[in-house]
């Protein structure tokens, strides 16, 4: 398992972060998920990467998109997709809970932890 948190950063209007999670060795695709509250990184060639695929080839899944993992220095650097940052509220300097977790890494929107927090009851004493 892996958890760290990240800064997000920007090239022009390309969006990413870097970490040392491998989920795919360096060049291949891997699928990009939008989900609620994160993005989930997975290769295709996982069993939900398969899933996406299928999805994919009968035009259902239109929230899917194929992006490269690069080397940087012995890290590897996942690219947000514009449209996937623009619903989630991420933008440049935002932070990111990354998780490495089974077959994929989740980057999570700290501020949607932060609020997630703010629901727990406080302790009786």
């Amino acid at each position: 398992m892996y958890a760290n948190v990240v800064k997000v950063m920007s090239t022009y209007s390309t969006l990413f972060f870097i970490c040392s999670y491998f989920v795919a060795p360096v060049g291949d695709k891997v699928f990009a998920v939008l989900g609620a509250d994160r993005i989930l990184y997975t290769p295709i060639d996982s069993s939900v990467g398969k899933e996406y695929a299928v999805r994919v080839v009968r035009k259902s899944a239109w929230n899917v998109s194929t992006v490269k993992v690069g080397k940087y220095r012995e890290l590897a650097r996942y690219t947000i997709p514009r449209q996937f940052a623009k619903q989630l509220g991420v933008s440049r300097g935002d932070l990111l809970l990354v998780m490495g977790l089974d077959e994929g890494l989740h980057a999570i929107p700290l501020r949607y932890v932060v609020e997630k927090i703010g629901k727990f009851r406080e302790p009786v004493l």
